[in-house]
């Protein structure tokens, strides 16, 4: 559920790009924002890396197909991977305003904190682990989240494979 700081990012968002999201599927899109930060944050997104964000697009798209039918959940994984494509090469245009957002709605919401956060942590580990840019991405986000190292480490269920 969304709350007004993520409705007034979604009318700014939308002002700008028109993208044909329902609020609660842009406060989806926004929870992945982190990740998104910690792919590009060397400054290139290799090849290994858009993968994991086309799959994350993916997983988005299909997150919606009970109440969608099946084009119209391919259409919003398309949706989604434009957005990404968009998102990484406007970083400092909407860095700001989504982590304003995402924090604001974190003072309410700490199960989707955790949840952003370690998202974004697997996002770090996913290629042959946690570069050094990828380090100082996360400590920002700690920091501006308020998080402890624990809180981005793996899922819980992912812990102890």
């Amino acid at each position: 559920m969304p709350n007004a700081a993520i409705e007034e990012l979604y009318q700014h968002y939308q002002g700008v790009r028109r993208a044909p999201f329902s609020v609660d599927q842009f406060t989806s899109f926004l929870a992945f924002f982190p990740a998104l930060l910690i792919a590009a944050s060397d400054g290139i997104v290799d090849r290994e890396e858009w993968q994991y964000c086309q799959r994350l697009a993916q997983g988005l798209g299909h997150s919606y197909r009970e109440e969608l039918e099946p084009e119209e959940t391919e259409r919003l994984t398309h949706l989604y991977r434009q957005e990404f494509v968009y998102l990484l090469q406007n970083l400092s245009r909407w860095e700001e305003p989504f982590l304003e957002a995402l924090a604001k709605y974190f003072q309410h919401n700490r199960y989707a904190k955790k949840f952003v956060s370690q998202t974004a942590w697997l996002f770090a580990d996913a290629s042959n682990g946690v570069s050094k840019e990828e380090e100082s991405k996360l400590s920002d986000l700690r920091k501006r989240f308020a998080l402890s190292k624990e809180d981005m480490r793996p899922f819980d269920e992912l812990q102890g494979l």
